[in-house]
Formats: C-alpha cells, structure tokens, sequence
C-alpha cells in the first residue's frame, strides 16, 4: 500500500486528462489507474459526486505501487473552493511533502468549455449569455460555471500549506504547442529522467472544444457507468467512447462569447489572472485577459 507523492490539481477542462496520459507514458512514474480519483475532496460540502468518487484510504492507497518511488493522481475537484474547501489541508494533513502539478488555461475558454460539457450532458439548458447573467445573482467564486477560472485564488490556498517550490503551473497552451520542452519541466519538477520521450507524447488528446450531446436517459445512465468504464483498458475505452459518439451523437456548437458576455468575463477574470501572473512569473500570452 502507498500513497501517491504528486497530484495534478486542475484545471477542470484545461488537459489534466493528457498531461496524466503523458506521465504515465515514463518508467519512473505511476500514475492512478483511476483518473480523478476525488479522494481530498469531500463531499462534506454537501455538493454530492457521481458514482466512482474513491472514498477509502484502503482504497486510494491500493491504486499506487509502492515500488515507484514517483506516484501521481489526477483531480480537478481539488483546486475547486470554495465549492469544494479544505482539499489542501486534508492533502498536507496525510501528504505533508506532496508536490502539485495545476494545469491552466485562458480563463474565459475554461469557462466555455465547462459550459459546453454541461450543456452536452443536459446540466446546462440555458445559451451561455443566460447562463454568464446568473452571475447577478450569484458569488462568481462558487458559481459552477466560473469556480475553478479563478487560479491565483485556488493557488494562494495551497501557498497557505505548502511552499512555493512544490507547485509547478504550466499553461494548457504551452502543453499543446511546445509538449515535449513542457514534459521535460514536469519531469525535472517530479525528480525523473527529464530527458525520457515516447512516441504516445506525440498523441493529441485534447478534444479541441469538442463536445457531444448526450439526450436525457443516457446522461442519467452515464454517471452509473463510469467506474465500471474506468476499469478497461485507457486506450480501448477512449477509443470506443469517441467511436460511439462520432456514431450517434450530435456535436454541441461552440458558444460565440462577445459584447457584454465577453466584457463580463474579462472584467471578471482579470484581476485574478494578473495575480497568477505576480505569483508565478509567468505571462501567460495566448490568454485574453
């Protein structure tokens, strides 16, 4: 039994799915067989997960192999406060030396992603103007749509428990355009051979804004499935999904985010994104705000 040493923190829809396929690609390092495993993140909020949350240190602790001495899961829950607090705390409480790896993105295409997963899986009805206008009557850090867009903010609360040295950010647009220079940072971060390559690095595993619609008895049925899903094999199971929904569902159209939905958003996401910025060192350039 063990427990892992780093985790992939978030963003929620920024590439923490491919950047836990690429690490898994190197002999040095384990990752969870089980993406998103959700463990240090609740639900003692009272906001309940789908089925397939691992909830049992036996559990978790059985999904890594004690005979890497580098051992990494993948959650976006865990950089998600206010709607899910206390996560780095109940992290530095049974993992006191974890490194952590935040995957971000341009914080207005994050939220529009979220917002086209949402819609495609029948949690979202509303064009996104309507849904962006629900921010009149809502605190923007615990909205579901913007939470996890907020990065400095999920960020000064693992600074608050861990130094700065153990929190490595890279940018989703880096990790696609520059992947290998990226890998090799990551690599280094973890304490492994940053020189190693694959061919699988070469792979494009990001959906690019693509998103499918699943009607309304199959996206009550789909949380049921997925922990069953999650034991087959990465590549069968990823390939079989994206077959099943080329075949026969309907590709969500991405949202056109202008006038006052786009001001609303970068008046919104600014200040915070500078702070990122402060905090890390780095530009971010491809970003909008």
């Amino acid at each position: 039994m063990a427990l892992p040493t780093f985790l992939i923190i978030g963003a929620a829809k920024a590439g923490t799915t491919s950047l836990h396929f690429y690490l898994d690609q190197h002999p040095q390092v384990q990752m969870s067989a089980v993406k998103e495993t959700n463990f240090f993140a609740g639900p003692d909020n009272g906001i309940p997960y789908p089925v397939g949350r691992v909830e049992r240190r036996d559990e978790y602790e059985a999904l890594f192999d004690p005979s890497f001495s580098v051992r990494g899961e993948a959650s976006p829950s865990y950089a998600s406060a206010p709607r899910r607090p206390g996560v780095p705390e109940r992290i530095k409480e049974l993992i006191p030396e974890a490194r952590f790896v935040y995957v971000v993105r341009d914080p207005i295409a994050r939220t529009v992603s979220q917002y086209q997963m949402l819609f495609a899986e029948g949690k979202e009805s509303k064009p996104l103007p309507a849904a962006i206008a629900e921010l009149d009557e809502a605190d923007p850090h615990f909205f579901h749509l913007t939470c996890q867009s907020f990065y400095a903010r999920q960020l000064e609360l693992y600074l608050a428990h861990f130094p700065q040295d153990r929190l490595l950010v890279i940018d989703q647009a880096e990790l696609r355009a520059e992947r290998a220079e990226v890998l090799r940072r990551v690599f280094g971060f973890l304490g492994v051979d940053p020189g190693f390559e694959s061919a699988a690095f070469e792979s494009e595993l990001f959906k690019g804004g693509e998103h499918r619609r699943y009607p309304p008895l199959l996206a009550q049925v789909k949380p049921v499935l997925r922990a069953p899903y999650r034991l087959l094999p990465r590549g069968f199971r990823e390939g079989v999904k994206g077959s099943f929904e080329r075949a026969v569902l309907p590709t969500v159209p991405k949202p056109v985010v202008e006038g006052e939905t786009r001001e609303r958003l970068v008046e919104l996401f600014a200040p915070d994104a500078e702070r990122l910025r402060a905090l890390t060192g780095q530009d971010f350039p491809s970003w909008s705000v």
